[in-house]
């Protein structure tokens, strides 16, 4: 009797697909679940993604943006500010309680206290749902007015978005104790009011489809593409060597994108986590600090996507720029 793996094609296969191969000449790797092509796309998640809006206008794709900086505000002081990282001014995204919570929020239906998001700190305030006013604001009214404003973009954005892409950063969070609202990064004191959480994988794979099945009620057509960010924590506030911890996290996101890809057809997943992250496409592709993706790691991972989904024969992949991570503000405490 011939063995069921007898027919299988050759992608399917280690010795053909993956023995000899590296990251230059590996292929069919990844298999797109549908053209995006002439969409509206919308980018949201962990720091990496800003690489794939920014590889996405290179290559003529519509990436929104909602939240458009000031007339003569360019570079990395537009990004300090928030502006033009992502298709909405909300900074990094790392959990997808907090994208649900955002979404919630967009639909009136989670509100979102003075008490539980407003930071003072020397005399000026900040919004702790979002790094984006690094010399803070002068109230707790301003942070308000300014939050209800992207809250209102943020909910137009899901209105008029084909694709929205989300790339899974962390399970660690930390929340207002009293509301259980998500914080965009960690607070600077350990206050009874904060509470750590790290989110297990039924919780991050329930947080998503929360938000697939809010944001198709404002917009039935809306597609959606996942990936993993390959970058690892920068620290665990659980009792655990950084390692071991990294692993945990990114093994739930994984197993999440993978479940989600698997049972919804409007959701497509790319393996940027897997092409990097493993030791079996040849070098490293991180920096002396096993954390940052080196720029021909971001380079080669966008090559194998719009190997799928290019516009024209010349395709543009950049591992250029710099991305802003708030996670690692975190070094500044190790």
């Amino acid at each position: 009797m011939a063995s069921p793996y007898a027919s299988i094609a050759g992608r399917q296969r280690w010795t053909k697909a993956v023995a000899g191969t590296d990251i230059q000449s590996v292929e069919h790797i990844y298999k797109k679940r549908f053209p995006i092509d002439g969409m509206r796309i919308a980018t949201a998640g962990s720091c990496f993604a800003q690489h794939i809006a920014r590889n996405l206008r290179a290559n003529g794709f519509e990436v929104l943006d909602k939240e458009p900086g000031p007339r003569g505000l360019h570079g990395k002081r537009a990004q300090d500010f928030g502006y033009n990282l992502y298709s909405a001014r909300h900074g990094n995204i790392y959990t997808a309680r907090r994208l649900l919570q955002l979404t919630q929020e967009a639909l009136g239906l989670l509100e979102v206290p003075e008490r539980a998001v407003v930071w003072e700190k020397r005399g000026r305030f900040y919004d702790a749902l979002r790094s984006v006013e690094p010399d803070g604001l002068t109230s707790p009214e301003e942070v308000m007015l300014h939050r209800a404003d992207h809250v209102r973009r943020f909910k137009a954005l899901l209105r008029e978005t084909d694709l929205f892409i989300f790339t899974f950063g962390l399970t660690e969070a930390w929340m207002h104790e009293e509301t259980g609202i998500v914080y965009g990064l960690a607070p600077d004191d350990t206050d009874p009011k904060h509470r750590f959480k790290n989110f297990t994988f039924q919780e991050v794979y329930d947080d998503f489809s929360g938000f697939r099945a809010l944001a198709h009620q404002l917009n039935p057509r809306m597609k959606f593409l996942v990936t993993v960010s390959p970058v690892p924590l920068a620290a665990t506030y659980e009792d655990a060597h950084v390692l071991p911890a990294t692993v945990h996290s990114k093994a739930i996101l994984r197993a999440v994108a993978g479940q989600l890809h698997s049972q919804h057809d409007d959701i497509d997943y790319f393996p940027s986590f897997d092409i990097l992250s493993t030791p079996f496409l040849g070098p490293s592709m991180f920096a002396d600090n096993r954390r940052d993706v080196t720029r021909d790691g971001v380079a080669n991972a966008m090559r194998i996507f719009f190997e799928e989904h290019k516009k024209t024969e010349e395709v543009v992949v950049t591992g250029s720029g710099d991305v802003v991570c708030e996670e690692a503000l975190l070094e500044a405490f190790a």
